[in-house]
């Protein structure tokens, strides 16, 4: 893949970083602005980029050119950088609203500038893309397509394709509504002076689910809220039928009219859809908020990876202490390391095992063993890798049937590949070998 120059308009922002770092990872030439010099200089110091404090000259020199900057703000930036993105080159957006800046980014480039709107569906939070939605609505793009199609291909991101105009409509239910209800519901619990952390002693699996989902929207930018919910000219009938509904509701409740609730609800139910494959959803994501907890209660005394979900750092150590919020590490160097929880991720095996790969030194030791002949090497080798999450490979290199091997036997030669592995570990590889009925050559 060729090395691009990728010109983020904004790229100091919150969001403009995680793309600039992407890009940046990828091998590309990366350029950022910001309205602060110091806080641009200094972030594109962090992200080993190059900071422009003029928004035209830095599109005079991208192949490709973002713009990720304020909703409220982003026809006027495109107005004044599009015409100046080069023929060939690409121009984006990547603002929660379409219709305008699709429209805008068409308006004001040359014919030969290719187009693409993007909706990225997720917040600033994330330290990666892989599994996100992206929501792309294509105007003119042609040439950059394989480039733009193969960056969201390597990085894991599900890529959804529509129009501008759909977009939008969309967007009025899933935030529109969605940051609506909760924004409301967050400031109808202030209202009500409920004291949060007691409810929560009170608290069923759903209300704290909800409270989490409630504070991950009203602890963001309030400017982007609200730009999301002034700026989509479809939000407004949304708003009009969500209050006109919520007051019928509560009219049929003080009228004590149980028919007419027990409809709304089976009618909306019948409206939603696969309702188990809803409720699958939503248990997987209640168990989330306990599964961590036990597995870490279960091992204290033992070694744990934790990685740090915003800051991708990672913790190993033994689990000294665990409590329903923190957990405390033992660092073996005489330090106690104590973390939150919610802030943590316990590593899979298997992310354990992806992880030891490209970050620890690789240790490998051959083992050599009279195994019967009909057992098959494969089997072998995968009850090996399933020893240990350490455990990075084990392969047959070599495999001999002749006059020092007793008849029915074979010998084969097994090259592990770990990870932080003591004598001690290995010897577990060579009992496990002798437990399947292998004899150490």
């Amino acid at each position: 893949m060729n090395s691009m120059k990728i010109v983020i308009i904004g790229g100091s922002g919150s969001f403009g970083k995680i793309f600039a770092r992407l890009f940046k990872d990828d091998g590309h030439e990366v350029i950022i602005t910001g309205r602060n010099r110091s806080k641009g200089q200094k972030v594109a110091e962090q992200l080993g980029v190059e900071f422009i404090n003029d928004n035209v000259e830095a599109a005079k020199k991208g192949d490709v050119v973002i713009i990720s900057v304020y909703i409220e703000n982003t026809i006027d930036v495109i107005k004044q950088v599009a015409p100046h993105v080069q023929p060939g080159c690409l121009l984006m957006d990547v603002t929660s609203v379409k219709m305008g800046p699709c429209a805008s980014m068409e308006e004001y480039t040359s014919d030969e500038v290719e187009i693409m709107g993007a909706h990225p569906m997720f917040g600033p939070r994330v330290s990666s893309i892989e599994g996100l939605r992206f929501i792309l609505t294509p105007i003119r793009i042609k040439k950059w397509e394989k480039f733009l199609f193969g960056f969201l291909e390597r990085h894991k991101a599900k890529v959804f394709i529509t129009t501008p105009e759909e977009h939008d409509k969309m967007m009025g239910v899933v935030q529109g509504l969605t940051h609506f209800a909760y924004i409301s519901i967050a400031s109808t619990l202030h209202e009500l002076g409920a004291d949060i952390k007691k409810t929560r002693r009170f608290s069923s699996p759903l209300y704290e689910l909800m409270l989490d989902l409630i504070a991950r929207i009203v602890g963001q930018s309030p400017q982007l809220y609200a730009s999301i919910q002034t700026h989509n000219p479809f939000i407004s009938e949304v708003h009009d039928t969500f209050i006109k509904r919520t007051k019928e509701i509560k009219d049929v409740i003080a009228n004590n009219d149980i028919e007419a609730f027990t409809k709304i609800m089976t009618t909306s139910a019948r409206h939603i859809g696969d309702l188990e494959e809803s409720m699958g959803r939503s248990d997987k994501a209640i168990l989330a908020l306990t599964s961590e907890l036990k597995t870490l209660m279960n091992s204290v005394g033992k070694k744990v990876y934790l990685r740090h979900i915003y800051s991708g750092v990672m913790h190993v150590g033994l689990v000294k202490d665990v409590t329903p919020d923190k957990v405390v590490l033992d660092m073996s160097n005489g330090e106690y390391i104590k973390l939150k929880l919610s802030n943590i991720e316990l590593l899979t095996a298997e992310s354990l095992k992806q992880w030891t790969l490209e970050n620890i030194q690789k240790l490998r030791r051959d083992f050599s063993f009279i195994f019967p002949k009909n057992l098959k090497e494969s089997a072998i080798c995968s009850y090996v890798n399933a020893l240990d999450p350490r455990i990075i490979s084990c392969e047959i290199v070599d495999t001999y049937e002749g006059k020092q091997i007793p008849t029915g036997k074979k010998s084969i030669t097994l090259r592990v590949e770990t990870t932080d592995f003591t004598k001690d570990d290995f010897k577990l590889v060579e009992k496990s070998l002798t437990d399947l009925g292998g004899v150490i050559r």
